[in-house]
């Protein structure tokens, strides 16, 4: 781990556990260490182990604000970004069992201008028992920094094992979207328009989780051009160990 990396899992760790800190005694945070950060299916790490910190700030009882810092290893993906933060104000209404949530993600990734993001967020989620269920959808509108519009359709399922300290989980995503700059829609959509699919299994004994989530997509190789300043291979099956400490 070299000396700027090192600089840069501290202040992320300590300022966000700090902030949750802060905020005031309902807030909760997360600290989680993994061998590779995957979204829908896309390292965010570079293919590498990765470090986040996270906190949920609640405004009023419907209203929450998620902030999360990520170290992203120099991803060619973002630029060759080390640090990412995500921002996520959202709503939601609870109902006979049911969820609604709407909200924002903006995802900034720090000392690279010209890579930062935002998304419009919306899930529907019911539990029943041990099972909970959840549709979603997030829509980044056309921006340079993707090279057009992107959209995200998810659908997610989690199951309780009675008696045990197991949890089951598993989802599957379609992301598709425009294209103003194919180099840059490389970043979000590697190859064009695919599917992802992930499976994963989670032991928790107080406030500390591990677990192993396997995840990989449709995308081929050939559909992607691979002298794109924003080339990242690392999109195809995976197995990724993680551990997660809530204080």
């Amino acid at each position: 781990m070299n000396y700027r990396f090192h600089c840069l899992v501290v202040a992320l760790c300590g300022g966000l556990v700090s902030f949750g800190a802060q905020a005031q005694t309902a807030a909760s945070v997360s600290l989680e260490a993994e061998t590779d950060h995957r979204e829908r299916g896309l390292s965010w790490s570079d293919g590498k182990p990765a470090l986040s910190a996270s906190v949920t700030i609640p405004v009023t009882y419907d209203l929450a604000l998620d902030v999360e810092g990520l170290t992203l290893r120099d991803s060619a993906r973002h630029g060759g970004a080390d640090l990412g933060l995500t921002i996520a104000p959202r709503y939601t209404v609870s109902k006979a069992g049911w969820d609604f949530t709407a909200g924002a993600r903006g995802h900034v990734f720090v000392g690279r201008a010209g890579t930062s993001y935002v998304e419009v967020t919306g899930d529907v989620s019911h539990t029943i028992g041990p099972v909970q269920l959840a549709v979603g959808a997030a829509f980044a509108p056309s921006q340079g920094a993707i090279g057009g519009h992107n959209l995200y359709l998810d659908a997610a399922a989690s199951i309780s094992i009675p008696g045990t300290p197991m949890t089951v989980y598993g989802g599957i995503g379609r992301t598709s979207g425009s294209s103003s700059d194919d180099a840059r829609a490389l970043r979000l959509r590697p190859g064009g328009n695919y599917t992802d699919h992930r499976l994963g299994i989670e032991h928790t004994a107080s406030n500390l989780a591990v677990g192993l989530r396997y995840s990989d997509t449709s995308i081929s190789q050939r559909r992607v051009d691979p002298l794109s300043p924003w080339y990242d291979r690392h999109f195809g099956a995976r197995v990724v160990a993680y551990v997660r400490f809530t204080p």
